[in-house]
């Protein structure tokens, strides 16, 4: 029998009690780790989109 098992959303992580507990003693805010992670998705984005190209 197979199961499927999504990963948790972004928001569903960092609402997470055990992941705050965390955060807060990195001192990091849910919004900081937010940014960070949007940021590198960007990054990793646009850096497909020119290897895409490339090849092409």
């Amino acid at each position: 029998m197979s199961e499927h098992i999504r990963e948790p959303k972004l928001h569903e992580l960092l609402d997470d009690p055990l992941v705050r507990l965390v955060m807060a003693r990195d001192g990091l805010s849910p919004d900081e780790v937010r940014r960070v992670v949007e940021a590198t998705s960007d990054r990793l984005s646009r850096r497909r989109r020119e290897e895409m190209r490339t090849a092409a």
